[in-house]
Parts: C-alpha cells; sequence; structure tokens
C-alpha cells in the first residue's frame, strides 16, 4: 500500500485501518524531511504497513484537533485505537521496532 497524503475530508477515513502510522509534518521541517525518508523505506519494505501523512502546514486544523504541538508527531493507530503517539523522528530500525511491537 502506497503512502497516503490525509485531507482534512478523508483523514478519519485513512485511519480506520487495521494498523496505521500516521506522520505528522510540515514542509518546512528538517527533521520531518529525515523521517519521511525512512517512512519510504519501510513503506518499500514492509508494504502492507498502511502509513498516512498529514501536512500540518496545509491542514492546521488536523494538527489542531489532534493536539500536535510538534511535528514530527506520530501516532500509531490500529483498530481506531491510539496505541502510541511519539514526538520526534525515528530512526528506520526504531521504526521497525515500534510496528514489530504492535503487530506481533
Amino acid at each position: 500500500m502506497a503512502i497516503q497524503l490525509a485531507t482534512a475530508e478523508n483523514y478519519e477515513e485513512l485511519i480506520k485501518g487495521e494498523f496505521v502510522i500516521v506522520d505528522f509534518f510540515s514542509e518546512t521541517c528538517q527533521p520531518c524531511k529525515i523521517f519521511s525518508k525512512v517512512l519510504d523505506e519501510v513503506e518499500y519494505e514492509l508494504p502492507f504497513v498502511n502509513i498516512v501523512k498529514v501536512n500540518t502546514t496545509k491542514y492546521p486544523e488536523l494538527g489542531k484537533k489532534n493536539k500536535v504541538m510538534a511535528v514530527p508527531t506520530i501516532f500509531f493507530i490500529k483498530d481506531g485505537e491510539m496505541l502510541e503517539r511519539h514526538v520526534g523522528a525515528l530512526t528506520e530500525e526504531e521504526l521497525k521496532a515500534k510496528i514489530g511491537e504492535f503487530l506481533y
């Protein structure tokens, strides 16, 4: 499954999946750009993981609604339930460890 970009209209629908990683980012944030590359890698290696990206520059209301105070903020959601919220970029190894923890 490809990385999906959320809008104010489709956000709720996109996070309904079995297991979803949500990345709140901004276009000007350097750690966000680094983490974006990590997500691309993980998406390539683990194509079954749903990844949703929320651009808080374009959709500040989604950031506000989800109480995102800093970017990147990463949500791990399973069956509509928030498992964990992480502020700051993760390395590829850290992200894969989290995915393993939540999926297995």
